[in-house]
Parts: C-alpha cells; structure tokens; sequence
C-alpha cells in the first residue's frame, strides 16, 4: 500500500447549492479541475453543504472566471489533504 502524502487544496464555498454547481460547471467548462466536497464547517456559516476544492495553483484564475460571471464564492480556504 502506498502513503500518499498530503497536499494543499483551497476550497471555495457558496451562499446557494444553485450558486455553486453554476460555478463547478463554468470552471470544468473553461478547463479548470474542481471536486465538489462537502462544505467545510470552518468556512464560516451561511455557505450551503457544498464546495469546491482546486488546485491552489488554479485559484487566481478561477476567481477571476467567476468574478466575471458574477459567480463569486462566499468564502475559501486552505487545506491540507490526500
């Protein structure tokens, strides 16, 4: 079995479930690789029960696509996972 080891991820999350799917599919469509987790308890309150997680690489260029289709995320963090 091989350990992987944890990487840095940063998640965006959404005020509305509508919000969110909207800007997974905008950022698959304009080639950026998101996975919709579960929304992290530490991004704060008032977000709905998903998010997205990306490269941190990939970050400044989706919140620019987003900003312009006036899909901006409600908060975002940095985590480290597998």
């Amino acid at each position: 079995m091989t350990v992987r080891e944890p990487r840095l991820f940063t998640v965006l999350g959404f005020g509305s479930t509508h919000r969110a799917l909207s800007a997974e599919q905008l950022l698959k469509d304009l080639g950026i690789d998101v996975v919709p987790v579960p929304a992290p308890k530490t991004l704060g309150t008032g977000l709905c029960g998903i998010a997205l997680r990306l490269e941190p690489a990939e970050v400044d260029r989706a919140l620019e696509l987003l900003g312009r289709a006036d899909l901006e995320p409600t908060a975002s963090a940095s985590f480290e996972d597998v």
